[in-house]
Order: C-alpha cells, then structure tokens, then sequence
C-alpha cells in the first residue's frame, strides 16, 4: 500500500535544565488527510478470487512522545550546546480506512544528539539529530467485520529502526521567546511473520503486515514560557 498524507502537528515540551544536565518530557500529536493506494484481493463467498487496486480518502491520528535525559558535551561553552541525550520512546498510530481499523504501535530508545549556536544574545540556531532503536513493535488489523475473515490479525512486528533530524532557530525578546524549526521523521519496519487465518467458507490461507517505511516532513513553530 501506499499513502500520501497531509500532517497537522501540535507539539508540546516539558523540561528542567541544571548546569550540563537536563530532563525533558515531548510529547508530538498529529492528525493527517490524503490518498491511499493498495491491493486487495477478496474470497467471495462462490470461492473464486478477485483482485484489484483500490483508491480511498485515508485520516490517521498519531502520537509520539519521549522522556529523555541528556548531558551536555560543551558545557565549557556560552555560546554552544551539544547535549547527548537518551531515553524510552512510545509512538501509537490509528487509521480508520473504510470501516478497517489499523493500529501501529513501537517502543524504541532514542538517542540523540541536540544543540544550539548562538549568533547573537537574542539568536541561536538549533539542531538534531537522532537514531530510534526499536524494541518492540505491534500491529493490529480489525478485518474480521468487514471482510470474509473470521478474525482480526495481530502480529509482532518489531524489526526495523529510525531517525530524526532537525534544523531550526529560536528568538528571545524582551517580551517572548520563538522558536521555528525543520524536522524530518523516518521509519523503516520489516515485514511481520506470516500467519494463517479462516475465512468464511473454512478455507485456511496466509496473511502478513508487509514491511513499511514512513517519511514525514514537518514545521514546526512555537513559544515558549
């Protein structure tokens, strides 16, 4: 299958900063609208087999959120900041697709490198970098109601990895702070084990969730207070 989708991101950060060490909570909602394109293929109830391409209006909701620690490496610096930083993520993602509901769902260890530059007391530009170490991954598909099958599918699918860059800057003036960034988000996640399941007239065949890579492009901008 294949979707583009338009994103509506609302992110939101919690953090305390102490000398070169800071704790930080972040938490990214998205609602998305585009086109899905797949294959299907269909057991009618004669025992014959249809096959075909189909297009359809698709909106997913996605959340991603971490709880990180970092230290900083150029805590010498004032007009740099380098922090290396590492925790727990947790991304849950829901598409209702013509009555079919999917679910994805990953736990993976970020580890990130995080900075700044400042150019002037007001102006800094910001940067990251980061690799996702995926620990374990879940995909569900609730076909059972809306096809031949007599149950939904459920596999493991904890295989795969990914990455997030960014590039941006922040402005501080005496009444407001502004940040304004750039951000990429890649996954790639390998193909789920194959599984048997039934369909309405009892015959036994072989499904899986295939491998599946996700890019989205993104901006960002905010205040902070």
């Amino acid at each position: 299958m294949h979707t583009n989708e338009l994103l509506l991101n609302v992110n939101a950060n919690l953090g305390y900063r102490y000398q070169f060490a800071k704790l930080e909570a972040v938490g990214d909602g998205f609602t998305t609208i585009g086109m899905y394109r797949g294959h299907y293929q269909n057991d009618p109830l004669d025992g014959t087999s249809q096959e075909g391409t189909l297009y359809t209006v698709v909106m997913s909701q996605i959340f991603d959120g971490q709880l990180k620690a970092g230290v900083d490496l150029l805590a010498f610096s004032s007009s740099y900041d380098l922090f290396l930083q590492s925790g727990i993520g947790y991304r849950y993602l829901y598409t209702n697709s013509m009555g079919m509901k999917r679910t994805q769902i990953y736990v993976y260890v970020p580890i990130e490198l995080e900075g700044k530059i400042a150019a002037s007391p007001s102006f800094a530009w910001t940067y990251s970098l980061g690799y996702k170490h995926l620990l374990d991954g879940r995909h569900a598909s609730l076909i059972g109601s809306v096809t031949s099958y007599e149950r939904d599918y459920y596999a493991k699918q904890d295989k795969g990895f990914g990455a997030k860059a960014s590039f941006g800057w922040k402005e501080t003036s005496n009444d407001s702070k502004t940040f304004t960034r750039f951000v990429v988000d890649y996954w790639k996640i390998n193909q789920a084990n194959k599984v048997p399941i039934v369909n309405h007239l009892g015959v036994t065949k072989t499904t899986y969730e295939p491998k599946n890579f996700t890019i989205s492009v993104f901006v960002q901008h905010g205040w902070r207070f």
